[in-house]
């Protein structure tokens, strides 16, 4: 039986090969190193088990065939947001085919924490993290490759994302993809169809306009397979509609009385039941936000409501 302590992210797992060696350089260096990983390994437990994305979500994410397209999709900013507040690094979409990806940190934080190590690649952490996120935040399996470092003299570090096509074709394809590729013309209207054989010849499941043989052995072996969705918010949903109230509104107060109008309208099996006080309470809070322009002041006046 393992001796490896559960949840631990693969990079801190044997099965992984372990991080590089951090001696080589002052005690001091390898307990600030040894310091910076344990912090991402903690982000990592903490944040990828509340960061699952569902299936439909991914799907809009795998139609995307240009990187412009991909790094406007909400999907694509989450990563990098979830990978950068984890602790590393700013990573950049670089390059696209389909189902390939490399990405990009200039001035990879992971590869500081081996100042004694040089000529070889040394992010274990970023790769086995990247591995993590899309086997098991987005359910597509795949196969990820440190191909150049900072430490081995390249000048910032790439990392190559590669799909198992069967994997990525059951979240991409919907019910109505697999009419298109069983000659059947779905009940949508000509432009979503245009579209929607668009994505299917990009990822060679048609060839013009009739089923290539990738996709006829995927129709023939995996297209009949039953799998049932399950559908529920992504995690960064809620950022998204604050960000939306925040940009029609000129100032604190008014956008903080939009929000909580919407927690007061949320239906009753998403929130808790207000009580009488709460409900006599909300539009005395939405009138005093409107008139104020910072949530300290908000809370200023709450206070002194609350002592009156």
């Amino acid at each position: 039986m393992s001796d490896t302590p559960p949840g631990l992210p693969p990079f801190m797992q044997d099965s992984a090969g372990g991080p590089p060696d951090l001696s080589g350089g002052s005690f001091a260096q390898s307990m600030g190193a040894f310091g910076t990983l344990l912090n991402v390994q903690q982000n990592i437990s903490e944040r990828f088990p509340k960061s699952k994305v569902p299936w439909n979500e991914t799907r809009k994410f795998l139609k995307c065939f240009t990187i412009d397209a991909i790094r406007s999709n909400s999907l694509h900013k989450f990563h990098m947001k979830l990978f950068h507040e984890s602790g590393l690094g700013s990573m950049q979409l670089i390059s696209y085919a389909p189902m390939n990806y490399i990405f990009a940190v200039p001035n990879n934080p992971i590869c500081n924490c081996y100042p004694a190590l040089n000529n070889q690649k040394v992010c274990v952490a970023t790769t086995d993290a990247l591995h993590r996120f899309f086997t098991e935040e987005l359910e597509l399996e795949c196969s990820v490759e440190e191909i150049e470092c900072i430490k081995n003299g390249d000048p910032v570090c790439k990392f190559k994302v590669a799909l198992q096509p069967i994997s990525a074709y059951q979240i991409m394809l919907d019910e109505q993809d697999k009419m298109i590729l069983s000659g059947v013309r779905p009940p949508v209207d000509q432009n979503e169809l245009i579209e929607r054989v668009k994505a299917l010849t990009v990822y060679k499941l048609l060839d013009n306009g009739k089923l290539s043989e990738i996709g006829n052995a995927y129709m023939q072996f995996a297209g009949n397979m039953k799998v049932q969705e399950k559908i529920f918010d992504p995690p960064w949903k809620k950022e998204e509609e604050i960000a939306a109230v925040a940009s029609k509104h000129s100032t604190f107060g008014s956008a903080f009385g939009e929000m909580a109008q919407k927690i007061q309208d949320t239906p009753a099996e998403k929130a808790p039941p207000a009580t009488s006080t709460a409900k006599e309470e909300n539009p005395k809070l939405q009138e005093e936000a409107k008139k104020t322009d910072s949530f300290a002041e908000l809370m200023a006046k709450m206070k002194k409501n609350q002592e009156a």
